[in-house]
């Protein structure tokens, strides 16, 4: 179950971070008022420790928290929900609070490939007829895979050993290959807390190999 959770977060957390994240910078990619505040709030997560904000999300996603009042008031809910009480909620929830902890490493990624295509591609979309869309699915996303893979990649590797926002937004209750090798450590189960590490390490040496690829890949084009 383990592997699964582990496997589930890296999924709907890369892929949340992936498509905010190339919204913002593409976002920050233009200058208008206020860019330089908006950069500096995107930036601020990475300021705050893992613990401090793991803990301060309690505060929204608890059952008395700020979510579920949020949703009352709205009338959507007529009791609180448990986000935390494990399954797929408390799988949305570590990966929110992930996705929140590590977007602005993904904006900074995803900003720096997009300032490194040439604006003549652009004019000569442009000039050829090209609309918004066309011009972002046609220039903007191919020219900007190189980019997209180097920061999927990096992120499912750091996503899998993923160990401080589940411990305390779940606990024991829904159990990912760090936490359980940590917990059976830690109740002298020594030999599941290997199997557990082992299948850890093994996860992240295959997506290395899969990083040190592209990254030839990428060298030798």
């Amino acid at each position: 179950m383990a592997i699964i959770n582990t496997i589930a977060v890296t999924i709907v957390g890369v892929s949340l971070q992936l498509v905010l994240g190339l919204f913002i910078a593409m976002a920050l990619k233009y200058n208008f008022k206020g860019k330089g505040l908006v950069r500096s709030l995107v930036l601020l997560p990475m300021g705050v420790p893992t613990l401090v904000s793991g803990v301060t999300l309690l505060y929204i996603f608890g059952t008395q928290g700020y979510l579920n009042e949020f949703l009352y008031k709205l009338g959507i809910i007529n009791k609180p929900i448990a986000w935390t009480s494990g399954g797929i909620k408390n799988i949305f929830v570590i990966a929110v609070a992930d996705s929140w902890k590590v977007l602005p490493i993904v904006v900074l990624l995803l900003l720096a490939g997009l300032e490194s295509i040439p604006t003549e591609v652009y004019e000569a979309g442009a000039i050829d007829g090209a609309g918004k869309l066309q011009t972002f699915f046609k220039i903007t996303l191919p020219l900007l895979k190189p980019s997209i893979t180097m920061t999927v990649i990096l992120r499912a590797v750091d996503s899998f050993r993923i160990f401080e926002l589940p411990k305390i937004l779940a606990g024991r209750v829904t159990p990912f290959l760090a936490t359980l090798a940590y917990d059976e450590y830690s109740y002298n189960n020594l030999n599941a807390s290997a199997a557990a590490s082992t299948v850890l390490l093994i996860i992240i040496m295959v997506f290395m190999f899969i990083y040190f690829r592209a990254v030839e890949g990428g060298a030798e084009r």
